[in-house]
């Protein structure tokens, strides 16, 4: 039996199926060998008569007694227990729990239907945007706070331009004058338009009748007719005595005592224009006023702001429009004064005024958006002595309807359960509400009854 069973333990050691042969426990080994001893001991006792009396068979008994005590050597089986446990690491190894996948995967998937179905009830399921009322309010009124006058300050700048008039100028006549001496008893009548030469061959032209009167010897009759040249140009500009010959009639002498002018040829030349002076007088008027509010903020205290008063501009130039020139220059003064107040004074003093109307108007649930806008108008001198000024100024702001938490909840209260065009009947049945807006998800016409899944925006305009 024993020599059965290393048989078969051989056997699985060669295919590898050790794993089979040695699933018995250690305890089980131990008494498996003190019984196979045993059994050993006990053969061997029967055995012992046998080889006594039959001689002849000791040699079979002796080959039986080497066979069945090779097993029972403790030495053998303990050695092939000892070689045979490493090759407990030939077990199947444990396959991966890919079983888990299944009931993770479900898991998953019941979290995530879950997650779908409770979101929408701690999400609002309905959004009102509110505009409330906006009012905007000014009033004129006057102020006296303290403030004072600043000395008159003048300041002057120039500058030129050049001057882009174009004319033209058509060639033109000298004139002059032509005098007539009449040596007779008797008066003598020139006709207009008589032509007369100088020494240089210029022709000149009587522009009217002379009537020389008589002569009274020693003295001659003479009468001075104005007269021009024939041709136009500058060659028309002759001297005094220039024409100094007898003409015309009997005892009559002709002269040029005074030189003709004016004669010139034709010409393109360039004049001043308005709009070459005033575009020189704005960046001046621009560049003084600046200059002048800096002059005048550098007087100012601390605390102090400044009302400038008008200014008075005054403009020269050198050369008026229509003049023949090619630049003009032109200078510019302006004359400015200031009056100074306590801004932060002015401020509140403002803030009050208007605070006073609106709570007036509109009521306490308005309130003020954005800034008090005050905007000076005009500032006289109030007590030069005392240092007070008066001050006509315009107050103008925005007041909103406000929508506190507790009106909050009055209107969840009052638009909760309630349909969409009732909700919004009701909320715009409140005097302080302008606008309302009502989105509701999946298109529902009715606001959730649980006043938590309504949320409430309001929306300021301005």
């Amino acid at each position: 039996m024993v020599q059965q069973r290393n048989n078969l333990c051989s056997q699985a050691i060669a295919t590898q199926e050790e794993r089979y042969c040695y699933r018995f426990s250690l305890s089980e080994r131990e008494s498996w060998m003190r019984n196979t001893g045993t059994l050993e001991e006990k053969e061997l006792t029967e055995n012992e008569p046998q080889q006594d009396t039959q001689e002849p068979a000791q040699p079979e008994i002796q080959k039986q007694e080497v066979t069945a005590l090779v097993p029972t050597e403790p030495d053998v089986i303990e050695g092939e227990v000892v070689e045979i446990e490493p090759l407990a690491d030939l077990t199947p190894p444990k396959q991966k729990p890919y079983w888990l996948l299944i009931p993770l995967t479900i898991l998953l998937c019941l979290s995530f239907l879950g997650v779908s179905l409770l979101l929408p009830l701690f999400s609002p399921s309905a959004i009102v945007t509110l505009v409330p009322v906006e009012q905007s309010l000014s009033a004129i009124t006057a102020i006296q706070v303290r403030g004072r006058s600043l000395a008159l300050l003048t300041l002057s700048q120039s500058t030129s331009v050049s001057a882009t008039g174009k004319r033209r100028q058509d060639a033109t006549r000298a004139v002059g004058t032509v005098t007539l001496y009449n040596g007779s008893f008797s008066m003598q009548t020139i006709a207009a338009g008589t032509i007369l030469t100088g020494r240089d061959r210029v022709a000149v032209i009587t522009d009217q009748a002379a009537v020389i009167p008589a002569g009274n010897p020693p003295t001659y009759g003479q009468v001075t007719v104005s007269a021009h040249a024939v041709l136009a140009g500058s060659q028309g500009n002759i001297p005094a005595y220039d024409i100094n010959t007898a003409c015309c009639a009997t005892s009559v002498l002709a002269k040029n005592t005074q030189p003709f002018i004016h004669g010139a040829a034709a010409r393109n030349y360039t004049v001043v224009t308005r709009e070459n002076i005033q575009n020189a007088e704005l960046p001046l008027k621009a560049i003084l006023s600046q200059i002048e509010h800096a002059a005048l903020l550098a007087q100012l205290h601390s605390g102090e702001a400044l009302m400038a008063l008008l200014c008075t501009p005054s403009a020269s130039s050198d050369h008026r429009s229509g003049d023949e020139a090619k630049q003009v220059s032109v200078t510019v003064s302006e004359t400015c004064s200031g009056i100074t107040f306590a801004a932060q004074a002015l401020q509140q003093n403002a803030a009050q005024l208007i605070t006073m109307q609106v709570t007036t108007t509109l009521g306490a649930n308005y309130s003020l958006i954005g800034a008090i806008q005050v905007n000076v108008i005009h500032a006289t001198v109030f007590n030069a002595h005392q240092g007070l000024v008066r001050l006509v100024v315009q107050i103008s702001g925005i007041w909103a309807y406000q929508i506190t938490l507790s009106t909050q909840q009055h209107f969840l209260h009052l638009i909760a359960g309630k349909p969409k065009t009732t909700a919004i009947y009701n909320l715009l049945s409140v005097p302080g509400i302008r606008r309302v807006q009502i989105t509701t998800k999946g298109g529902n016409q009715t606001l959730p009854e649980d006043s938590r899944r309504i949320t409430i925006v309001v929306l300021y305009m301005d």
